[in-house]
């Protein structure tokens, strides 16, 4: 028998929340699956408004408290999530993000934070996010050998969906860019083959990517995001990228991992 499929849950007790919740148990009607509430106090005198507090979320949120457990952890909340996901032996984290006009860039920032500092895959999910049956994945890739480390996680996902993967990357004239990024998606097609997960490649124009990227999911009702997140890089899917598809206009959930998370010298583990 095999183990069910872990997802955390960070809870701040906002809309926000509640949508990480729904799209959490959506996710969970096609696999058999453990949901953790999580929530993190800065100090144990809290634990126990808190325990009050989810006490209240859950009724509200007509939630079954025997398929979904709640924890209270001391903690950091920005940097101990991934770590606390961890060690629950987490396969994703489900966290709901806030969207007010004027405030994208510093909820994002905060929502990068965790990603930096998490091993376990995020799926960010708008407040405006609705869950719908996950048919359709876009996965960006790029120059970066970094940006198919986000492949293994997003194979799961559509193996329980039986989604088609979409493989997008930018057009380039110059043959070596070209020949790297057509390495890149060689490894992830070889991956997916062996996974046997349907995919197809889509290359789009280069000048203003991120709108022709999101333009392009309206098109063919894309219903989810895959995005390596990482730094130090002159290319164009660097950390402000996947800040911005983790903003998107269209509210497709993101799902993203740091692409040091399993460290500089395995980050081709995932094709063993």
């Amino acid at each position: 028998m095999s183990s069910p499929f872990v997802i955390v849950i960070p809870i701040d007790f906002t809309p926000a929340a509640f949508r990480a919740v729904e799209y959490a148990q959506g996710l969970s009607k096609k696999v058999d699956t453990t949901l953790i509430l999580l929530h993190i106090v800065a100090k144990r005198e809290e634990e126990i408004e808190a325990e009050q507090r989810f006490k209240e979320f859950v009724r509200k949120g007509n939630l079954d408290s025997s398929t979904v457990q709640t924890k209270v952890i001391v903690g950091n909340y920005l940097t101990d999530i991934g770590t606390i996901a961890e060690s629950l032996s987490a396969n994703l984290i489900v966290m709901g993000t806030h969207g007010e006009r004027g405030m994208q860039k510093v909820f994002g920032s905060y929502a990068l934070r965790v990603v930096e500092n998490s091993k376990v895959a995020l799926l960010i999910v708008q407040e405006e996010s609705q869950f719908r049956p996950i048919k359709k994945i876009v996965m960006t890739i790029d120059l970066e050998r970094e940006s198919i480390q986000i492949v293994k996680i997003a194979s799961t996902i559509a193996h329980y969906f039986d989604a088609e993967i979409i493989l997008v990357g930018g057009q380039h004239e110059d043959p070596i860019l070209k020949k790297k990024v057509s390495m890149n998606m060689l490894l992830c097609k070889e991956y997916l083959q062996k996974e046997n997960v349907n995919y197809h490649i889509e290359l789009l124009e280069r000048k203003q990517f991120d709108e022709h990227l999101i333009n392009y999911c309206a098109e063919h009702q894309v219903d989810m995001l895959a995005a390596t997140f990482y730094q130090n890089t002159f290319y164009a899917f660097s950390d402000k990228f996947v800040q911005h598809l983790m903003m998107n206009k269209l509210h497709i959930p993101l799902m993203t991992i740091d692409s040091t998370s399993t460290g500089q010298s395995s980050q081709l583990s995932f094709m063993m």
